[in-house]
């Protein structure tokens, strides 16, 4: 069914902000019909990250749930929901991630969302291990942060596309498995470590690994340019990388997870729409609206 709806809204990074997330629909022509969200001629695409960090986690799940499961919207998995599901599965009685202070912190918010109701906390776990990793069709693909051929291509050939599969979630949080690399690929965007050049991320933790602007065009990029975050005065004699890039030829990706500050909805390519704006950091919630088209606009954004 995916490969022919033609009138798709992407939606950005959510973190627990429903109300905007209603009037963003609303905005779209969304309306409630038997207590559901939908539209008549068009359906949601959500890019992930539903939880943590905003004041109501609870009110999204309960929003955007019928819309998946009763075929309104459409979904891929984000990190967040990720790292929830690792927190709360253990094998051999422990958890697969652990529940250290900064884990603790992440997730706090959520836990106290379903303090009263950690069954149906439980029962979204579930939930989210059945949610896709990535969506590919001939004309557009999803991801929550970075698409990689190599990566979804290992994906296809084992026929997993979802942490369903016990084995593929616990090799997927071992640090030297091949499928853990996949997954922080995937839903977190690959990083490069440049000891001794530290930022805080939003979450106020001291980081040396930056995340990588893989939708650069193609060819030989400066460090410095290639890297978010990276401190502006710090000596520019970095080394060259090669960014392979996502080739214009290639259909439309959708995606979120970079939390964009401080610019106007803009495309990275014609064909590459990043569409986390930051909600949960003061920003907004973004929606593209795509009606089929291979070469993007940036007059489809609503905010």
């Amino acid at each position: 069914m995916l490969d022919t709806d033609l009138h798709l809204d992407f939606i950005g990074d959510i973190h627990g902000y429903a109300d905007e997330l209603e009037i963003l629909l609303m905005k779209l022509g969304y309306a409630k019909l038997n207590n559901i969200y939908q539209h008549p001629t068009r359906k949601a695409f959500f890019v992930g990250d539903f939880i943590d960090r905003g004041p109501q986690i609870r009110e999204v799940l309960e929003l955007v749930r019928p819309m998946i499961t009763n075929g309104y919207a459409y979904t891929v998995i984000g990190n967040h929901e990720y790292n929830a599901i690792c927190y709360f599965v253990e094998v051999n009685s422990k958890p697969l991630r652990s529940h250290s202070q900064k884990n603790n912190a992440q997730i706090r918010l959520t836990k106290e969302a379903f303090a009263k109701d950690v069954d149906l906390l439980h029962d979204y776990i579930n939930w989210f291990r059945t949610l896709p990793i990535y969506v590919d069709t001939p004309l557009f693909r999803v991801v929550h942060a970075q698409w990689k051929d190599i990566h979804i291509n290992t994906l296809k050939a084992n026929k997993i596309n979802n942490f369903q599969n016990v084995n593929f979630l616990v090799d997927s949080v071992q640090p030297f498995n091949s499928l853990h690399k996949l997954t922080n690929c995937l839903l977190r965007g690959e990083e490069m470590k440049m000891a001794g050049v530290h930022f805080n991320d939003s979450d106020g933790h001291k980081r040396e690994a930056y995340r990588v602007k893989w939708w650069l065009p193609e060819g030989e990029v400066a460090a410095h340019d290639y890297l978010i975050n990276f401190p502006a005065d710090t000596d520019n004699t970095l080394p060259i990388v090669y960014n392979p890039g996502y080739k214009l030829n290639q259909p439309p990706i959708f995606f979120g997870h970079y939390c964009l500050k401080n610019i106007e909805s803009n495309l990275f390519q014609n064909n590459i729409c990043c569409l986390d704006y930051c909600v949960a950091n003061s920003g907004k919630i973004v929606a593209y609206r795509w009606n089929g088209e291979q070469v993007l606009k940036n007059e489809n954004f609503v905010f």
